[in-house]
């Protein structure tokens, strides 16, 4: 999984960014303690959201200005409190060493596969279309018998690996044909990286397409940990209840603002009108339970107007536009992670009107239930706010890849990309 490989890259950044930052600080003689390492904490979040541990993309001058903007406010605190006279010094070494790191890692982590297509079709165009939109990827061309845009034949693959230096390839599964099932494994024998169609875009896409697969796939596909191993499930829960806490102090002023804000919002019925919404949501097992939120909306019944919630949506109200926006309105679901109602990080719990339409008309749709609902999850911060049954469907498909993938790493990707949601105000 590409994830995978992304993350332990920032990892590895991170820990020799980390090597000069405490080198910079016992040259400037300061000591280190516990603000020493919550600044580094607070500078590597920022360096996410800003983009500076994305290696794929190449190095832009962008970079270097958010590198030198974030650098210079951390060094600034430290000349706040510690007035040393090499501080600037500091600010300018790190800066450079940090960006000469950074330069070295988008030369060696910024891959290039030089990728061919086995087989043709809507789906192999699909595949084209992605990996020519990748910057990890060179397009090579399709390999296939029966079509005229293809660089050669099937029979002529090893002469075509070897012409256009050929190190990775994606077939597309041609039913009962042994013939090219077997050449495709000999590739794969011979050292040629060979994926599937389906595993490909679920690498590329982070999204499992529900009309390619069945309930025959879910029993067979790896992944879906956890579903059955309790210690990831203790993990998970340890990780939600040690979050909730800590958003839940950390978020306190930013809710009773909210509330306020809210409140305002009919000055004249400052009292009587209702900060919270509840609603009927379906949870794990597909259980049903009462989610809260601060609400967005006008008061109305829910039951006579549209169930999906567009952008311009006349019933959202002004401070409801903000809220969506940063996402501030889902902070009252501390209250149902707290309760075990839902998770920190898990597939959005649908409001029980809609998610038994969905159940009847989108394939393996009750495969999301299998889960702890969360207050953010992988569609949410991949997918914009859904309004219609096919974005239904689509978010069912980043719903599903979380399942099969959750681990600790990938929640807490999730959880980042939420801050950077949150942050820019991309939400709703």
């Amino acid at each position: 999984m590409r994830h995978s490989q992304n993350i332990r890259a920032r990892i590895l950044y991170l820990i020799m960014i980390f090597m000069v930052f405490k080198e910079t600080l016992s040259y400037l003689d300061i000591g280190l303690n516990t603000a020493f390492y919550g600044m580094f904490f607070i500078l590597g979040t920022a360096y996410y959201i800003f983009d500076i541990l994305t290696f794929t993309s190449g190095y832009k001058a962008k970079d270097f200005i958010h590198s030198i903007f974030l650098n210079g406010i951390l060094f600034y605190i430290f000349l706040i409190f510690y007035k040393r006279s090499g501080i600037f010094l500091g600010f300018v070494i790190f800066t450079i060493v940090q960006n000469l790191l950074r330069y070295i890692f988008t030369k060696i982590f910024r891959a290039n596969y030089r990728l061919a297509i086995l087989g043709c079709g809507d789906e192999a165009k699909r595949i084209k279309d992605i990996i020519i939109s990748n910057t990890n990827y060179n397009y090579i061309g399709f390999i296939d018998d029966d079509s005229l845009d293809s660089i050669g034949r099937m029979e002529n693959i090893q002469e075509l690996i070897e012409k256009y230096d050929i190190n990775e390839i994606v077939y597309v599964e041609k039913k009962n044909n042994e013939d090219w099932t077997e050449k495709v494994l000999n590739l794969k024998i011979n050292g040629i990286k060979v994926q599937d169609s389906i595993t490909f875009l679920q690498e590329s896409e982070g999204k499992i397409d529900v009309e390619n697969i069945d309930r025959d796939w879910v029993l067979k596909s790896p992944g879906f940990n956890i579903l059955n191993s309790s210690l990831e499930q203790r993990i998970k829960r340890s990780f939600d209840l040690c979050m909730s806490m800590i958003v839940l102090i950390l978020g306190a002023p930013f809710m009773i603002l909210t509330y306020i804000l809210v409140k305002l919002d009919n000055p004249k019925k400052f009292i009587s009108n209702p900060a919270f919404f509840t609603q009927d949501r379906i949870g794990a097992g597909g259980n049903e339970f009462k989610m809260v939120k601060f609400r967005s909306m006008r008061l109305h019944d829910p039951e006579k107007h549209s169930k999906y919630a567009g952008a311009n949506d006349d019933r959202i109200t002004v401070v409801g536009k903000f809220i969506r926006k940063t996402r501030l309105d889902e902070l009252p679901q501390i209250y149902n992670v707290l309760r075990g109602d839902m998770s920190f990080v898990g597939p959005r719990p649908e409001w029980n009107l809609l998610g038994r339409e969905y159940e009847k008309v989108i394939n393996l749709y009750k495969l999301r239930y299998a889960v702890k609902p969360g207050l953010t999850g992988w569609a949410q911060v991949m997918y914009p706010y859904g309004e219609n049954i096919d974005d239904a469907r689509i978010k069912l498909e980043y719903d599903i890849y979380y399942i099969k993938h959750q681990n600790f790493i990938l929640d807490m990707i999730i959880f980042f990309k939420t801050i950077k949601t949150v942050v820019f105000g991309k939400g709703r």
